[in-house]
């Protein structure tokens, strides 16, 4: 019995010092210092549009004439996480609509559980306030990848295709532990982590500098954090793969472009993407880690415009 009492005593103490831990270091690095105001959305490059639950930060480029690519970026890197796709894409003639998903970037950071319904509303809002009435190619980067197909599956009307890069398929289950402790996990570790990640040797020096830019920037605006728990503990864990088969009975037809060494959305899942959409090309690229349209831009494009063209 005693033995047990000074275990259960270690443990706690164990526990204290963990908590400790984490909290000393979210102290340490969390940035948010700015409130979300017209200042700051001022300083915010391209245009801002207010939908009906917060502003949006977004770039449309290309002739007016041309078909519409929407490009939805993943968890925590806004739109700039898509390096040069929509350079590319404009010189073909498309034309090009990127935006920060709420909470991201320097769109707003409403006051809401970050559920699949608040992105996809916040997508769909976006093209009626820019009067995109066509049908669009809609192209998701992992989480993106679920707005995407949540998005195509209520608004078959909406959409002409999806592209998918390393996409959110599988429900995610959160850590055992309160969202609020999630928070201070998040904002201690993920957060620097991913920020030091940007100084990868494959990027371009142009598209790391946007890219490391636009990660600052969003640290330092009050909400950021609390976006990206609550879309962990709210949106990753939703059914992902029921949408995905919707598109598939509307006979929408996808591209699927996949890293073999993706350590953030496993490559294995590629297979239930298969099953459960209406995949018409896939491309498995080896070698390649999570973002396959940065570290083989070439090969990634160009499959894109091909695809593009059959549609």
């Amino acid at each position: 019995m005693k033995i047990l009492k000074w275990f259960a005593v270690a443990l706690i103490l164990l526990l204290i010092a963990i908590l400790i831990f984490v909290f000393v270091s979210h102290r340490q690095n969390f940035a948010e210092n700015r409130n979300y105001t017209e200042a700051v959305r001022a300083e915010a490059p391209g245009a801002m549009v207010q939908l009906t639950q917060g502003y949006t930060h977004y770039h449309l480029q290309g002739p007016e004439d041309g078909p519409v690519v929407v490009l939805v970026h993943g968890f925590s890197i806004p739109a700039e996480a898509w390096g040069d796709t929509a350079d590319v894409l404009v010189a073909a003639g498309y034309r090009v609509l990127s935006y920060d998903l709420y909470g991201r970037g320097y769109s707003e950071r409403p006051r809401v559980m970050f559920t699949g319904e608040v992105f996809e509303r916040q997508l769909i809002d976006l093209l009626d306030a820019l009067h995109i009435d066509q049908p669009v190619v809609l192209a998701g980067l992992s989480m993106g990848g679920a707005v995407v197909m949540r998005s195509a599956a209520n608004h078959p009307d909406r959409v002409r295709g999806q592209i998918l890069l390393a996409p959110l398929h599988q429900p995610l289950q959160p850590p055992p532990m309160p969202e609020r402790m999630g928070h201070y996990m998040i904002s201690a570790f993920y957060v620097p982590t991913l920020r030091t990640s940007l100084d990868a040797d494959y990027l371009p020096e142009h598209v790391r500098a946007r890219m490391i830019a636009a990660y600052e920037a969003q640290m330092q605006i009050r909400g950021f954090t609390r976006a990206l728990t609550s879309s962990f503990y709210a949106f990753t864990t939703e059914d992902h793969p029921s949408f995905y088969r919707q598109t598939r009975a509307y006979d929408l037809p996808t591209l699927l472009i996949w890293g073999e060494h993706d350590n953030v959305v496993p490559f294995s899942q590629a297979e239930g993407v298969r099953a459960d959409a209406q995949v018409v090309e896939f491309l498995a690229l080896p070698e390649v880690g999570h973002t396959p349209h940065l570290e083989r831009p070439e090969q990634v494009h160009r499959t894109m415009l091909q695809f593009l063209q059959t549609l």
